[in-house]
Formats: structure tokens, sequence, C-alpha cells
């Protein structure tokens, strides 16, 4: 089933198995921009590394309001690495 955000369809994702790589986006939700993403380790540590690129990203952007959505690979070839403010 195809998820709509204001009546534009998101790309699937499939489901991601526990212990592979946590790839992410982080967008500005009223704006759909893309503000950082990244690949994290499977497990609480990659949390933990998405959570703070989360707060980054947010105090880079105060007011916005963020989605994060997890992906099941990461944004490209070469894209294998966190990239949002202060990662570049």
């Amino acid at each position: 089933m195809t998820d709509y955000w204001r009546d534009l369809p998101l790309d699937d994702a499939e489901q991601v198995k526990e212990n592979e790589p946590i790839h992410y986006r982080i967008h500005d939700a009223d704006r759909l921009g893309l503000l950082g993403f990244g690949t994290a380790r499977p497990g609480p540590s990659g949390w933990l590394q998405i959570a703070d690129h989360h707060r980054r990203v947010q105090a880079a952007n105060p007011g916005r309001f963020l989605m994060l959505r997890r992906y099941n690979q990461p944004a490209g070839d070469g894209f294998d690495h966190e990239v949002g403010p202060a990662s570049d």
C-alpha cells in the first residue's frame, strides 16, 4: 500500500531486518526538503547516532517540524555516510 503525504505518493519502502545497517533520511515535513541523511550501525548505538544527527539538524533548522524515515538501502553510491549540519 502506498503512503501519501499531502496528496503526494511516497516511494514504497521495504521491511528492514534488525541486523542490517540503518539507512535514514531527515526531511522538513512542511516543505518536503531533504535536510540530512545517513547510515548507522544496527543496534542501540546506531539509534543514538541517528538521534544525535536529528538534534543537529533540528538546531540548524529551528521551528521546523522534521520527519525521519528509515530505508532499506543508502541514498545511493557514495552516500553511505552521514550528511547534514556539521557533518558534511
